[in-house]
């Protein structure tokens, strides 16, 4: 009866352990770390193309990282999980039964990141008078040929802060 429960002690253990395992991965470009996960939070950091990264959470279309001194928020499309070296991708589960050696697959992957929250979807209200005004916004095919043919200049439109204030002139 001790044996039995020394393993369940050690399959619990080692389940345990598996599941809090971080996500390991690397850059795919030369990318700077930023402080939240916004386009316009300061910068904290500067991280190389295929710099050795761990995933620390995931919020929408960013990822926390911790790479040697560095923390903080990168976009999750810049990062790939597992290793730069395609040889060494397999993790230690798909090895042990022996998945990932039967060859190539037809499956197609794709990757979407919408940027909401499952409570933003909770919370989100249908606004009618928005979708008219945006609809205002489309150019019909008068404007489109009219600017095709003529000698328009661009006009800079100002970027908005979180608060909805403009924040001043094209970035």
């Amino acid at each position: 009866m001790n044996g039995w429960r020394w393993l369940g002690a050690c399959l619990l253990t080692s389940a345990a352990a598996f599941a809090q395992a971080e996500e390991k991965g690397f850059t795919l470009r030369d990318l700077d770390v930023r402080g939240k996960p916004f386009l316009d939070s300061e910068t904290v950091g500067k991280l190389p193309q295929q710099a050795p990264v761990t995933v620390i959470t995931r919020q929408g279309g960013w990822i926390q990282i911790k790479a040697d001194k560095t923390q903080g928020w990168v976009r999750l499309l810049s990062v790939r999980l597992g290793n730069p070296d395609p040889a060494r991708n397999e993790s230690s589960v798909a090895s042990v039964f022996g998945a990932g050696r039967r060859g190539s697959s037809t499956a197609t992957v794709t990757t979407g990141v919408r940027g909401f929250s499952e409570e933003d979807l909770k919370q989100a209200q249908p606004n009618p008078e928005e979708a008219k005004k945006m609809e205002g916004y489309a150019a019909g095919i008068n404007s489109a040929a009219f600017a095709a043919s003529g000698s328009l200049t661009p006009q800079n439109v100002p970027y908005f802060d979180a608060e909805g204030q403009p924040e001043g002139g094209k970035k």
